[in-house]
Formats: C-alpha cells, structure tokens, sequence
C-alpha cells in the first residue's frame, strides 16, 4: 500500500476534548502539503472545537461545524469537510473514514475525565473502533496518538534505565481499577492497553500501515479557534500551577507515585512528528517513535520565568535553596524518531514555557479570571 500523498489524498483527523491542541498543531503542520483534502471529525463536547486545517486560497466545505470553527474558518480559508461524531467508541464511523486515504487518530480520555471503568473502555474502544473502521473502508494509513506512558509503568519511569519504542506497558486493567487508583495511573493503563490494541490489531492485519507517536509531557499554547472553560487543561495544568495558589507556596515537587519524570516535548513538535509519519514508507511491523526533546525541573522553570517576565514574580512560588533534588529518572531512545521521522530541531523548553504561560495570561484576560 502506499503512503498518503500529500497532492491528492484525502486525510481523516479524529480528536477528543483534551486532545484538540495537538489536533489543531497538527492541522497548521500541515500547510506543508499541496492543496490535500481534509476531512476533519471530532467528538461532539459542549464549549468545544473541532480541529481546524489551515490551508491558503482553498475552498471550504462545512457540515454542522462547532460555532467557534465558523469564524476561524473564515480568517483560514481551507478545503474542509467537518463531520460531528458523538462518541469515537458507539458512533457510526463509515461515513467519517469513506473515501479517506489516511487517518490521524488524537482522541483519548484524559485522566479523571470520567470513571476508571469508562476511561479504559473508552480508550481501548475509540481506538479499536477506527482500526475497524479503517479496515473496512480501505484507508492506506493510520497515525495515533500514543504516549511514553504505554511504554512502560510508572515505576520504570523513576529508574536509571533507557526507554525505547520496543517496549510495552506491563499494567493490566485491574492495576487501574484497584480501590484508590489514582487518576494518573487509570491514564497510564488506558493508554497502555490502547497500544496493546494497536499492536494486536496489527498482528492480525499486517496490510494496514499503523504509525504510533509516542510524546512525553507535552506543554504549549493553545491552537486557534480552540475553546477554553479555564486557562489550563491536561499538562498544561502543570505550568499553570507555576503562576498561581498561595503566594508563599514551595516549588512543586515529583512524587513518584503519580507524577512521571521531568521529561517534555511542545506541542508543536509532536503535531509535526503526525505529519512526518505520513511520509514514512509502509512497514509489515508497527512504526513506534518517541518524540521526547526536553529535560527541566520546576525550580529551573520558576527561575526562567521571572528573568523572562518579571512583573510575574509575584506569582511565582518562592525558592528557598533547600529544594529536594529530583531523582534519578530514565533516559530515552530517540534515534528512531530521528532516523527515520526526521525529527531533529524541537523548540527550547524556555521557548515552549514561556509561549504556555503568555498564552495562558491570554486566556486568564479573556474570561477575566482573577487570581491571588
């Protein structure tokens, strides 16, 4: 089979609440293909956007789009079809992969967003579902949205150990439904089991070209059009923490328990990782890539921040310079993501930092949100 071309193919975006950022990133990476046709879906939420492509001196096509797409499209003109679909894991999904070359998968539960029980089926399902209805539909390729955290259980992530792409988190579905699970681990274990999925599904249908992009933290600004509740949301809600609560709080600390190591990527590069693995040959055996560029502690982040933006200090938490040392953590393999994706030049982590906190700012102003 072939891969997707970027002139003539058309390409299947999915994306969920908590996911629309990368959605959106990866729609403006994308004004690096001629002219594509995009059929974009996303998961019906209220107060939320469906992605948005942007693409010069295109026409657009519109089919019950979100409010916020309408004025966004009309200042990004892009040829554009938008189908609505209620849940990624019961919806019908024929009518959203017909005629589609290439499908980019983002959707996933985030954690604490429902029940353990529905956040696992719902990943397992949302994913196994577009690998079904990729299959049925004949579409060439497939790139989803994995992460660091199906490559290994929270433990490992503490050890001085090397994480490649080859392998796969050992948790099981009654690690994430044990009384007092927390929320992080119920993520770790949807996203896990998701992967298994994937590469099962592989196994039995080698003709299908699946790609899995396989982010650690990811932190950046928001996508245009998005729609926001609060200024933070998923990781995000991290760097947020650096500018709010108590003004005499301590720098935040890793428990390892429900936090992963200091290890990051801007939300930026992983959109650009999606569209490069649309230009990997096919392979018989599933492409996993890491796409893990940053390495920074809080401490180091509050310090940057208010050199970078001083009139913030106020809100920062304050450094006494008996600050634990963070602990050993892994390393990570990238080599593959470099050979093969391509994917060399990430943004600095002072640049993702500092882009997150003014977009932030910029959100806090729009809902007049008042802070201590």
């Amino acid at each position: 089979m072939r891969s997707f071309s970027p002139a003539s193919g058309e390409l299947l975006n999915t994306s969920a609440e908590c996911y629309h950022t990368i959605s959106l990133k990866v729609d403006r990476a994308l004004d690096v293909f001629s002219a594509p046709t995009l059929p974009i879906t996303g998961t019906k939420r209220e107060h939320n956007a469906a992605p948005t492509v942007r693409a010069q001196g295109i026409p657009i096509t519109e089919r019950d789009p979100a409010p916020s797409l309408r004025s966004t499209l009309t200042r990004e003109c892009c040829q554009f079809t938008i189908i609505i679909v209620d849940d990624l894991a019961t919806s019908d999904l024929s009518q959203a992969v017909k005629g589609v070359d290439a499908v980019i998968h983002v959707a996933s539960p985030l954690a604490n967003a429902a029940a353990p029980q529905v956040i696992l089926e719902t990943a397992v399902s949302g994913t196994t579902r577009i690998l079904d209805a990729c299959l049925a539909a004949g579409v060439k390729q497939l790139i989803i949205t994995a992460s660091i955290v199906s490559l290994v259980s929270p433990d490992d992530f503490w050890k001085e150990i090397t994480i490649t792409e080859k392998s796969y988190n050992p948790l099981t579905a009654e690690d994430a439904l044990r009384p007092g699970a927390p929320g992080s681990l119920v993520y770790w274990v949807s996203k896990g089991l998701a992967d298994l999925a994937v590469r099962d599904f592989k196994r039995a249908h080698p003709d299908l070209d699946v790609t899995t992009i396989h982010p650690s933290y990811i932190y950046g600004p928001l996508g245009s059009g998005q729609i926001y509740n609060s200024p933070a949301s998923g990781t995000n809600q991290f760097i947020y923490e650096l500018i709010t609560g108590a003004p005499d709080r301590p720098v935040p600390g890793y428990d390892p328990a429900t936090r992963g190591a200091p290890r990051s990527v801007d939300v930026r590069d992983v959109a650009r990782a999606h569209v490069l693995a649309l230009k990997v040959p096919a392979s018989d055996a599933p492409k996993r890539f890491i796409v893990s560029s940053n390495r920074f502690t809080w401490k180091e982040a509050i310090e940057f921040i208010g050199q970078a933006r001083p009139e913030l200090k106020g809100r920062l938490p304050v450094i006494t310079g008996k600050e634990p040392t963070v602990p050993p953590f892994a390393t990570v393999d990238t080599s593959a993501t470099e050979a093969i994706l391509g994917l060399k030049n990430y943004v600095k982590w002072q640049d993702t930092v500092l882009d997150t906190i003014d977009d932030l700012l910029r959100i806090e102003k729009e809902l007049a949100v008042v802070t201590q």
